[in-house]
């Protein structure tokens, strides 16, 4: 039997039913897009913690202390390593999906997330901390522009909106977790350790958890063929047909109409123009104005 094209591949996944297979495999990657989260949000539960530990004096800080002048001390240096992390990640690496595959990349930021954190948690400076924030936020980065692709390329075209809303409900539940182990341990040092490297600690090993859980998820279909390994893609497609089949014990409805092969790799300017220029400023705006609301901290933890 010849090979199918990539037009065919993309048919016969957008006519799929959503079936409790496809539902396990938004779920693994919406699960591991929930460290993401919570990493974002413990900034502001462990800062008092952070503070009260000394770090953010200008001696501890080291070269970040510099920023100062420019209105970013104390534990803002915490929230400026992140966000330049993320920045350098997203634009810089987050091509890298693209080049090497969804699955690849998203399971490398795992691992990236859970060493790296793992590593800050036991910094004994400002400066340790703040570094190895930028560097776990860096991976972060490369994950969360992989995260929406690698949904939307296992999912069916026309389920795509119930997907996302499932993907933001499970990623979310994240923030009140963060936030009652937060309540829980930073006031406290259990067995010796500050509950702020609790805090931390846990996210850390639950990545690796995810990990191993998440070595079921296949490559991306619509990666492979576009990448021209359509051999591989017809057996990802045929994978999830027979698990989607058996799971509705009725035939699959046939493939609509083939859109056009899409080949190469789209550019920049492609954004810009439309139909998505308007999207992209819309989007850009809202996501601008979003980041001032999530780096919102508690009162009394902006200074020393």
């Amino acid at each position: 039997m010849a090979t199918a094209s990539a037009a065919e591949l993309a048919a016969r996944l957008d006519r799929l039913p959503m079936t409790r297979h496809i539902w396990v495999l938004v779920t693994l990657i919406s699960l591991g897009g929930c460290f993401e989260f919570y990493d974002l949000f413990l900034t502001a539960y462990i800062a008092p913690g952070l503070l009260k530990a000394g770090y953010f004096t200008p001696e501890s800080l080291g070269p970040f202390a510099v920023l100062a002048p420019y209105g970013v001390a104390g534990i803002g240096t915490f929230v400026f390593a992140m966000f330049a992390g993320l920045f350098v990640g997203a634009i810089f690496l987050g091509h890298f999906a693209d080049r090497y595959g969804r699955r690849t990349v998203f399971t490398f930021s795992l691992i990236w997330y859970s060493i790296t954190t793992a590593i800050m948690a036991f910094q004994t400076s400002g400066f340790g901390v703040d570094l190895w924030r930028f560097i776990a936020w860096v991976g972060i980065g490369i994950e969360l522009v992989t995260i929406d692709t690698y949904v939307s390329e296992l999912v069916p075209s026309s389920h795509r909106g119930r997907a996302y809303a499932y993907n933001q409900f499970l990623q979310f539940l994240a923030v009140p977790l963060v936030a009652f182990l937060a309540w829980l341990l930073v006031p406290h040092g259990p067995l010796g350790l500050d509950g702020w490297r609790w805090v931390v600690l846990i996210g850390s090993a639950g990545a690796i958890f995810i990990w191993f859980i998440r070595l079921s998820l296949p490559e991306s279909p619509r990666w492979l063929a576009r990448r021209g390994r359509l051999a591989d893609a017809e057996r990802v497609v045929g994978g999830i047909e027979d698990r989607v089949m058996t799971q509705s014990g009725a035939k699959l409805p046939p493939p609509g109409p083939r859109q056009r092969d899409e080949g190469g790799e789209g550019t920049f300017a492609e954004i810009w123009q439309p139909p998505y220029g308007r999207r992209a400023i819309l989007m850009s705006v809202f996501n601008f104005f979003q980041t001032l609301g999530i780096t919102a901290l508690p009162p009394g933890s902006r200074h020393c």
